[in-house]
């Protein structure tokens, strides 16, 4: 699923109103999503 919230650190200038949002997904997505960043990333 899809949760929001809001930062509730206060490490920075506006950082008490920065909206999170986490994107909970199976193992199999998380391992097939962290492939293509790092694909991506050593190929830019």
């Amino acid at each position: 699923g899809v949760f929001y919230g809001q930062c509730s650190e206060i490490c920075g200038v506006n950082h008490g109103f920065m909206p999170i949002v986490v994107e909970a997904v199976s193992l199999e997505d998380y391992l097939i999503w962290l492939k293509n960043k790092i694909n991506f990333d050593f190929n830019v």
